[in-house]
């Protein structure tokens, strides 16, 4: 693996884990609530955690170079 492929430098994994985890806790009984509940739950997200992601990527870039491609969500 390469450091683009790397998951600490894709945010919008760590968006779309609040999603899954939100959605789930709702337990859907079919398609058009799984949709509706995505919508949902996307919408809840505050623009604080969005700016605090972005913010976020200049340090995880550079622990990325620094742990020579290991994982840092735990150094974070």
């Amino acid at each position: 693996d390469w450091l683009s492929n790397s998951p600490d430098l894709n945010s919008i994994e760590n968006l779309w884990s609040i999603v899954k985890y939100n959605v789930e806790k709702r337990m859907p009984q079919n398609i058009d609530e799984l949709k509706q509940f995505m919508a949902e739950e996307w919408n809840k997200i505050p623009d604080s955690f969005l700016v605090n992601l972005i913010q976020s990527m200049k340090r995880r870039c550079q622990l990325v170079i620094d742990l020579f491609n290991f994982y840092i969500i735990r150094k974070l």
